[in-house]
């Protein structure tokens, strides 16, 4: 059974029990965490690794800075001696530096990646573990925690100079709403050499129905997790539900796997993207979490509501006749709670829609 992590911080009592008291909805909706696929060193100063990631990995013209791209999942690791730190101190800064926003942190009661003891943050599905792997410690913010950082700016100070991090996974994604560089755009590209570097192209690999197109959506791979960066193209409209949507996401992961990633990736996401293959020159345009953030609630929502519609509709009508009124039915059956399909954001555009323009 988990247990609360309960952590006075310097707000009052009152103020951090109700911001550690909403992490049942955020929990379920929360499903797993992917792996770095890279060990933690002893030390955390990389002075040995061949290369560091740069904007303009592949040979191209010169780009106008951009950040079109969102970061989209963020681990670090950072050193992390029980007998001089402790949950409540990282706590406490980590808290801080973004605002409260990501509530309290429950104890896992289990590992994670190889670390002895994880928490998970309240909101955003943030995970914390610390414990073994040469005294160090693991952050991870998937896409729905990196929504929450308004300022990556000191966030990133944060993570370097305080905690002493290095990023072991960064992904950056563009969204192309309009569908204009669709999934089997990629595969063309990839045939031209488009994903090509150092002379060979990356092994590809499709997922999804490539045959009839159901309304599923399908996803194009380029390259491995196991070699330290990919990008997948997948019909993301689709997969949330909207089958006529042509939302098509693009997303570059890189791992800290015979590269270092900057601290600049989290500045300027876009370029990175931009120059992660040949074929990625088109990112330029100025891109805000926050549309991709409606355009997930939007088709969300509208999914859920055929679905109750077609298992429950003839039910309601039924339910019309004998209760007498639409708000007799609403009341028998409204419940104070949020599906979890829509837990994170509807808590997200609640609490940060109105100054969400950042990336």
């Amino acid at each position: 059974m988990e247990k609360p992590f309960v952590i006075p911080t310097n707000q009052s009592t009152a103020s951090v029990n109700e911001r550690l008291g909403a992490a049942a909805t955020n929990a379920a909706h929360c499903t797993g965490e992917s792996s770095d696929g890279v060990q933690s060193s002893g030390s955390l100063h990389i002075a040995d690794l061949p290369r560091t990631v740069i904007r303009g990995e592949s040979p191209s013209e010169d780009r106008k800075k951009s950040q079109a791209a969102l970061t989209d999942w963020l681990n670090v690791s950072f050193p992390f001696h029980p007998e001089n730190n402790n949950p409540l101190k990282f706590f406490k800064s980590f808290s801080e530096v973004t605002n409260f926003r990501f509530g309290g942190m429950t104890d896992q009661e289990r590992g994670l990646q190889g670390w002895k003891k994880s928490f998970r943050f309240d909101h955003g599905c943030v995970m914390f573990a610390y414990g073994g792997q040469n005294d160090t410690a693991f952050l991870s913010l998937p896409g729905e925690g990196c929504s929450f950082i308004s300022d990556w700016q000191s966030f990133s100070t944060f993570l370097r100079d305080e905690l002493q991090s290095k990023i072991t996974r960064w992904d950056g994604a563009v969204d192309d709403f309009k569908g204009l560089h669709s999934v089997d755009q990629a595969v063309e590209l990839y045939k031209s050499g488009g994903f090509k570097q150092g002379g060979r192209n990356p092994n590809p690999k499709q997922h999804g129905n490539w045959i009839t197109h159901d309304d599923l959506g399908r996803t194009f791979e380029v390259g491995r997790r196991k070699n330290g960066k990919l990008i997948r193209i997948y019909e993301k409209g689709k997969r949330l539900g909207d089958s006529s949507s042509p939302w098509v996401r693009w997303e570059v992961e890189l791992h800290a796997k015979d590269r270092v990633i900057p601290w600049d990736v989290l500045l300027h996401p876009g370029e990175y993207v931009a120059g992660a293959y040949p074929c990625m020159s088109w990112v330029s345009e100025r891109a805000f979490r926050i549309h991709t953030i409606k355009e997930q609630d939007r088709i969300s929502y509208e999914r859920l509501k055929q679905v109750a519609s077609t298992s429950y509709g003839a039910l309601f009508n039924v339910m019309l006749q004998r209760e007498g009124s639409a708000e007799r039915v609403v009341a028998l059956l409204k419940k104070q709670a949020i599906p979890q399909r829509l837990a994170f954001t509807d808590h997200y555009l609640r609490t940060q829609g109105d100054s969400s323009n950042e990336l």
